[in-house]
Protein backbone atom coordinates (compact mmCIF):
# COMPACT_ATOMS: atom_id res chain seq x y z
CA UNK A 1 0.00 0.00 0.00
CA UNK A 2 1.06 3.61 -0.68
CA UNK A 3 1.97 5.19 2.80
CA UNK A 4 1.23 8.54 0.94
CA UNK A 5 -2.43 7.78 0.07
CA UNK A 6 -5.45 7.20 2.88
CA UNK A 7 -8.19 5.05 2.71
CA UNK A 8 -10.29 7.36 0.00
CA UNK A 9 -7.14 7.89 -2.33
CA UNK A 10 -6.24 11.11 -1.27
CA UNK A 11 -3.31 12.69 -0.97
CA UNK A 12 -1.90 12.33 3.14
CA UNK A 13 1.56 13.25 5.32
CA UNK A 14 2.26 9.02 7.11
CA UNK A 15 1.66 9.50 10.06
CA UNK A 16 4.90 9.16 12.42
CA UNK A 17 3.24 9.24 15.74
CA UNK A 18 3.74 5.58 16.69
CA UNK A 19 7.55 5.33 14.95
CA UNK A 20 10.42 4.83 17.11
CA UNK A 21 13.22 7.74 17.27
CA UNK A 22 16.39 6.88 16.51
CA UNK A 23 19.67 7.96 15.36
CA UNK A 24 19.29 8.48 10.94
CA UNK A 25 21.99 9.57 8.58
CA UNK A 26 21.10 9.53 4.91
CA UNK A 27 23.97 10.52 2.19
CA UNK A 28 23.29 11.93 -1.53
CA UNK A 29 25.52 12.43 -4.62
CA UNK A 30 25.04 14.98 -7.40
CA UNK A 31 27.41 14.95 -10.25
CA UNK A 32 28.15 18.29 -12.27
CA UNK A 33 30.03 17.92 -15.31
CA UNK A 34 31.40 21.69 -16.46
CA UNK A 35 33.12 22.59 -19.64
CA UNK A 36 36.47 23.59 -20.93
CA UNK A 37 35.65 26.86 -20.81
CA UNK A 38 36.05 27.20 -16.73
CA UNK A 39 39.16 26.14 -16.29
CA UNK A 40 40.89 29.25 -16.33
CA UNK A 41 38.39 30.06 -13.13
CA UNK A 42 40.15 27.72 -11.07
CA UNK A 43 42.07 28.79 -7.75
CA UNK A 44 43.45 25.22 -6.71
CA UNK A 45 40.25 23.51 -5.84
CA UNK A 46 38.17 26.10 -5.79
CA UNK A 47 36.28 27.97 -8.61
CA UNK A 48 36.22 31.65 -8.40
CA UNK A 49 33.81 33.97 -10.26
CA UNK A 50 33.00 37.85 -9.70
CA UNK A 51 29.86 35.96 -7.76
CA UNK A 52 32.42 35.13 -5.31
CA UNK A 53 33.77 31.50 -4.32
CA UNK A 54 31.28 28.80 -6.59
CA UNK A 55 31.81 26.30 -4.21
CA UNK A 56 31.58 27.59 -0.65
CA UNK A 57 28.43 29.36 -1.61
CA UNK A 58 27.18 25.98 -2.75
CA UNK A 59 27.54 24.38 0.77
CA UNK A 60 25.76 27.35 2.01
CA UNK A 61 22.94 27.36 -0.26
CA UNK A 62 22.87 23.16 -0.22
CA UNK A 63 22.80 23.54 3.76
CA UNK A 64 19.74 26.45 3.88
CA UNK A 65 17.87 23.68 1.35
CA UNK A 66 18.76 20.78 3.55
CA UNK A 67 17.20 22.82 6.76
CA UNK A 68 13.82 23.81 4.31
CA UNK A 69 13.07 20.66 2.70
CA UNK A 70 9.56 20.37 4.34
CA UNK A 71 8.71 23.73 2.78
CA UNK A 72 9.45 22.58 -0.69
CA UNK A 73 8.28 18.70 -0.68
CA UNK A 74 4.54 18.64 0.32
CA UNK A 75 4.43 15.76 2.86
CA UNK A 76 8.03 15.75 4.06
CA UNK A 77 7.87 15.71 7.76
CA UNK A 78 9.61 18.70 9.83
CA UNK A 79 12.80 17.04 10.42
CA UNK A 80 15.15 18.91 13.14
CA UNK A 81 18.70 18.70 11.46
CA UNK A 82 21.42 17.66 13.76
CA UNK A 83 24.13 17.53 11.41
CA UNK A 84 24.79 18.58 7.67
CA UNK A 85 28.32 17.99 6.17
CA UNK A 86 29.17 18.83 1.97
CA UNK A 87 31.98 17.36 0.37
CA UNK A 88 32.50 18.83 -2.87
CA UNK A 89 35.80 17.30 -5.14
CA UNK A 90 37.26 17.78 -8.55
CA UNK A 91 38.20 15.71 -10.82
CA UNK A 92 39.26 16.71 -14.03
CA UNK A 93 35.99 19.52 -14.85
CA UNK A 94 34.08 16.33 -13.35
CA UNK A 95 32.49 17.62 -9.83
CA UNK A 96 31.40 15.13 -7.22
CA UNK A 97 29.20 16.82 -4.35
CA UNK A 98 27.80 14.52 -1.57
CA UNK A 99 25.63 15.83 1.12
CA UNK A 100 25.37 13.54 4.77
CA UNK A 101 22.59 14.89 7.05
CA UNK A 102 21.94 13.38 10.35
CA UNK A 103 18.74 13.39 12.96
CA UNK A 104 17.79 11.74 16.38
CA UNK A 105 13.87 11.34 14.82
CA UNK A 106 11.09 9.52 13.87
CA UNK A 107 11.81 9.11 10.28
CA UNK A 108 14.71 9.46 7.81
CA UNK A 109 16.43 12.52 6.09
CA UNK A 110 17.11 10.80 2.46
CA UNK A 111 14.45 13.88 1.21
CA UNK A 112 17.12 16.33 2.95
CA UNK A 113 20.17 15.17 1.79
CA UNK A 114 19.00 14.51 -1.79
CA UNK A 115 17.45 18.15 -1.70
CA UNK A 116 20.58 19.30 -0.49
CA UNK A 117 23.03 17.68 -2.81
CA UNK A 118 20.58 18.91 -5.92
CA UNK A 119 20.39 22.57 -4.78
CA UNK A 120 23.84 22.81 -4.51
CA UNK A 121 24.39 21.68 -7.98
CA UNK A 122 21.56 24.20 -9.09
CA UNK A 123 23.95 26.75 -7.06
CA UNK A 124 27.21 25.54 -9.51
CA UNK A 125 24.92 26.02 -12.49
CA UNK A 126 23.64 29.60 -11.38
CA UNK A 127 26.96 31.23 -10.55
CA UNK A 128 28.62 29.76 -13.75
CA UNK A 129 25.93 29.82 -16.40
CA UNK A 130 27.80 33.38 -17.46
CA UNK A 131 30.55 31.83 -18.57
CA UNK A 132 29.03 29.06 -20.18
CA UNK A 133 25.33 27.42 -20.22
CA UNK A 134 27.21 24.03 -21.28
CA UNK A 135 27.02 22.81 -17.83
CA UNK A 136 25.50 19.33 -17.08
CA UNK A 137 24.08 18.17 -13.92
CA UNK A 138 23.96 14.78 -14.27
CA UNK A 139 22.59 12.07 -11.79
CA UNK A 140 21.63 12.72 -8.18
CA UNK A 141 21.17 9.57 -5.79
CA UNK A 142 21.14 8.35 -2.53
CA UNK A 143 24.29 6.19 -1.88
CA UNK A 144 23.82 5.74 2.11
CA UNK A 145 21.10 5.44 4.85
CA UNK A 146 20.84 4.34 8.42
CA UNK A 147 18.51 4.33 11.34
CA UNK A 148 15.39 2.76 9.48
CA UNK A 149 13.57 -0.36 8.51
CA UNK A 150 16.59 -0.80 6.35
CA UNK A 151 19.97 0.20 5.83
CA UNK A 152 21.81 1.43 2.73
CA UNK A 153 25.73 1.66 2.61
CA UNK A 154 27.88 2.41 -0.26
CA UNK A 155 29.10 -0.78 -0.14
CA UNK A 156 27.54 -4.12 0.92
CA UNK A 157 28.01 -4.48 4.95
CA UNK A 158 28.64 -7.60 7.41
CA UNK A 159 28.79 -8.55 10.63
CA UNK A 160 30.97 -10.21 12.96
CA UNK A 161 30.98 -11.83 16.75
CA UNK A 162 33.69 -12.99 17.61
CA UNK A 163 33.85 -15.68 19.24
CA UNK A 164 37.18 -18.11 18.77
CA UNK A 165 38.96 -16.90 22.13
CA UNK A 166 39.64 -19.29 24.93
CA UNK A 167 37.80 -17.68 27.73
CA UNK A 168 40.51 -19.05 29.89
CA UNK A 169 40.05 -16.51 32.85
CA UNK A 170 36.15 -16.97 32.57
CA UNK A 171 36.48 -20.95 32.65
CA UNK A 172 33.39 -21.26 30.36
CA UNK A 173 32.96 -19.79 26.96
CA UNK A 174 31.67 -16.06 27.12
CA UNK A 175 29.78 -16.79 23.63
CA UNK A 176 27.41 -18.79 25.59
CA UNK A 177 26.62 -17.11 28.63
CA UNK A 178 23.25 -16.13 28.82
CA UNK A 179 22.54 -12.36 30.25
CA UNK A 180 19.21 -12.19 27.89
CA UNK A 181 17.54 -15.12 28.20
CA UNK A 182 19.59 -16.54 25.00
CA UNK A 183 23.23 -16.94 24.34
CA UNK A 184 25.12 -13.98 23.93
CA UNK A 185 27.04 -14.14 21.02
CA UNK A 186 23.24 -14.82 19.41
CA UNK A 187 21.73 -11.88 21.02
CA UNK A 188 24.59 -9.87 19.41
CA UNK A 189 23.97 -11.43 16.23
CA UNK A 190 20.22 -10.96 16.12
CA UNK A 191 21.19 -6.85 17.07
CA UNK A 192 23.41 -6.81 14.25
CA UNK A 193 21.06 -8.49 11.72
CA UNK A 194 18.93 -6.24 10.54
CA UNK A 195 21.92 -4.17 9.41
CA UNK A 196 24.08 -6.52 7.46
CA UNK A 197 23.28 -8.47 4.40
CA UNK A 198 25.00 -11.16 6.59
CA UNK A 199 26.07 -12.09 10.20
CA UNK A 200 28.89 -14.56 10.82
CA UNK A 201 30.12 -16.10 14.11
CA UNK A 202 34.45 -15.84 14.15
CA UNK A 203 35.06 -19.32 15.39
CA UNK A 204 37.88 -22.08 15.36
CA UNK A 205 37.41 -25.27 13.34
CA UNK A 206 33.52 -26.92 14.99
CA UNK A 207 34.04 -24.81 17.85
CA UNK A 208 30.19 -24.47 18.32
CA UNK A 209 29.49 -28.05 16.77
CA UNK A 210 26.65 -29.14 19.20
CA UNK A 211 25.50 -26.48 21.33
CA UNK A 212 23.21 -23.59 20.88
CA UNK A 213 24.94 -21.54 18.36
CA UNK A 214 25.31 -24.62 16.07
CA UNK A 215 22.76 -23.39 13.70
CA UNK A 216 24.18 -19.94 13.25
CA UNK A 217 26.31 -18.97 10.29
CA UNK A 218 30.15 -19.09 10.96
CA UNK A 219 33.63 -18.27 9.43
CA UNK A 220 36.10 -20.26 10.93
CA UNK A 221 39.50 -18.46 11.77
CA UNK A 222 42.64 -19.21 9.56
CA UNK A 223 44.68 -16.46 11.02
CA UNK A 224 46.38 -17.12 14.53
CA UNK A 225 46.14 -14.38 17.28
CA UNK A 226 44.05 -12.20 18.42
CA UNK A 227 43.29 -10.69 14.55
CA UNK A 228 42.77 -14.08 13.03
CA UNK A 229 39.14 -13.89 13.06
CA UNK A 230 39.15 -9.98 11.91
CA UNK A 231 41.21 -11.32 9.24
CA UNK A 232 39.33 -14.12 8.01
CA UNK A 233 36.10 -12.11 7.68
CA UNK A 234 37.97 -9.46 4.88
CA UNK A 235 39.37 -12.65 3.82
CA UNK A 236 35.65 -13.73 2.76
CA UNK A 237 34.27 -11.08 1.46
CA UNK A 238 37.32 -8.67 1.16
CA UNK A 239 35.26 -5.23 -1.05
CA UNK A 240 32.71 -4.99 1.84
CA UNK A 241 32.59 -2.93 5.17
CA UNK A 242 32.11 -5.11 8.41
CA UNK A 243 30.70 -4.16 11.67
CA UNK A 244 33.06 -6.02 14.16
CA UNK A 245 32.14 -6.89 17.35
CA UNK A 246 33.28 -8.75 20.53
CA UNK A 247 30.83 -11.35 22.27
CA UNK A 248 31.60 -10.53 25.73
CA UNK A 249 30.02 -6.68 25.62
CA UNK A 250 27.47 -6.85 28.11
CA UNK A 251 25.71 -3.36 27.18
CA UNK A 252 25.70 -3.87 23.73
CA UNK A 253 22.48 -2.58 22.23
CA UNK A 254 21.04 -1.67 18.97
CA UNK A 255 21.82 2.24 19.19
CA UNK A 256 25.40 1.06 19.39
CA UNK A 257 25.36 0.03 16.07
CA UNK A 258 23.43 3.18 14.82
CA UNK A 259 25.32 5.28 16.08
CA UNK A 260 28.61 3.50 14.37
CA UNK A 261 27.15 3.63 10.61
CA UNK A 262 25.63 6.81 11.00
CA UNK A 263 29.34 8.24 11.48
CA UNK A 264 30.89 5.68 8.97
CA UNK A 265 32.47 7.38 6.42
CA UNK A 266 35.29 6.26 3.88
CA UNK A 267 38.15 5.99 6.20
CA UNK A 268 39.85 2.53 7.81
CA UNK A 269 37.92 2.70 10.45
CA UNK A 270 34.87 3.94 12.46
CA UNK A 271 35.52 3.29 15.97
CA UNK A 272 34.34 4.37 20.39
CA UNK A 273 37.38 5.85 21.74
CA UNK A 274 38.05 4.07 25.07
CA UNK A 275 36.62 6.03 28.09
CA UNK A 276 39.47 5.88 30.20
CA UNK A 277 42.46 6.21 27.67
CA UNK A 278 41.36 7.33 24.45
CA UNK A 279 42.42 4.86 22.10
CA UNK A 280 40.63 3.29 19.37
CA UNK A 281 37.86 0.15 20.24
CA UNK A 282 38.83 -2.35 17.38
CA UNK A 283 36.57 -4.86 19.17
CA UNK A 284 33.10 -2.99 18.51
CA UNK A 285 33.83 -0.75 14.72
CA UNK A 286 32.79 -0.14 11.38
CA UNK A 287 35.05 -1.47 8.77
CA UNK A 288 35.66 -0.31 5.14
CA UNK A 289 37.59 -2.65 2.38
CA UNK A 290 40.70 -0.43 3.21
CA UNK A 291 40.82 -2.49 6.40
CA UNK A 292 41.99 -5.72 5.04
CA UNK A 293 45.52 -4.78 3.56
CA UNK A 294 46.10 -2.52 6.51
CA UNK A 295 45.63 -5.65 8.86
CA UNK A 296 47.15 -7.99 6.61
CA UNK A 297 50.84 -6.24 6.60
CA UNK A 298 50.19 -6.11 10.64
CA UNK A 299 50.26 -9.32 10.93
CA UNK A 300 52.98 -10.02 8.26
CA UNK A 301 55.08 -7.83 10.64
CA UNK A 302 54.27 -9.82 13.49
CA UNK A 303 52.00 -6.91 15.03
CA UNK A 304 48.83 -8.57 16.59
CA UNK A 305 47.12 -6.21 18.95
CA UNK A 306 44.41 -4.66 17.02
CA UNK A 307 44.55 -1.23 18.90
CA UNK A 308 48.00 -0.72 18.18
CA UNK A 309 47.41 -1.22 14.26
CA UNK A 310 44.59 1.29 14.67
CA UNK A 311 46.91 3.71 16.10
CA UNK A 312 48.63 3.95 13.74
CA UNK A 313 46.36 4.45 10.78
CA UNK A 314 43.69 6.96 10.08
CA UNK A 315 40.46 6.34 12.01
CA UNK A 316 37.17 8.13 12.93
CA UNK A 317 36.47 8.49 16.58
CA UNK A 318 33.53 8.71 18.42
CA UNK A 319 32.40 8.91 22.44
CA UNK A 320 30.41 6.39 24.16
CA UNK A 321 27.67 8.55 25.12
CA UNK A 322 25.26 7.94 27.06
CA UNK A 323 23.14 4.73 26.41
CA UNK A 324 26.40 3.31 24.90
CA UNK A 325 28.50 1.21 27.23
CA UNK A 326 31.48 -1.20 25.62
CA UNK A 327 31.86 -2.95 28.98
CA UNK A 328 32.96 -6.08 29.16
CA UNK A 329 33.53 -8.98 31.48
CA UNK A 330 36.37 -11.26 31.90
CA UNK A 331 35.73 -13.47 34.89
CA UNK A 332 33.07 -15.24 36.85
CA UNK A 333 33.06 -12.54 40.15
CA UNK A 334 32.37 -9.88 37.42
CA UNK A 335 29.66 -11.83 36.06
CA UNK A 336 28.09 -12.92 39.45
CA UNK A 337 28.37 -9.00 40.71
CA UNK A 338 25.54 -8.41 37.74
CA UNK A 339 22.83 -10.27 39.33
Amino acid sequence: MLTHIDQNNNPTMVDVTDKSISIRMAEAETTVVLPESMKPYFVGDELVLKKGPVFQTAIIAGTMAVKRTHEMIPFCHQIPIEGCKFNITIDNLTVTISCRVKTTFKTGVEMEALHGAMTAALTIYDMCKAVSHEIVIKETKLVAKTGGKKTILSRPTYGLVLTGGKSSRMGTPKALINYKGKPHAQYIQEILTPFCEEVYLSTKKDQWKDTELGHLKTIEDNFDGPIGGMLSAFQKHPDANWVIVACDLIHFNKKTVEKLLVNSNSEIATCYKNKEKGFPEPLCAFYTPEAKNIFLDAYHSNISCPVKVLKNTTVTLIDQEEGIDLANINTMEERHALS
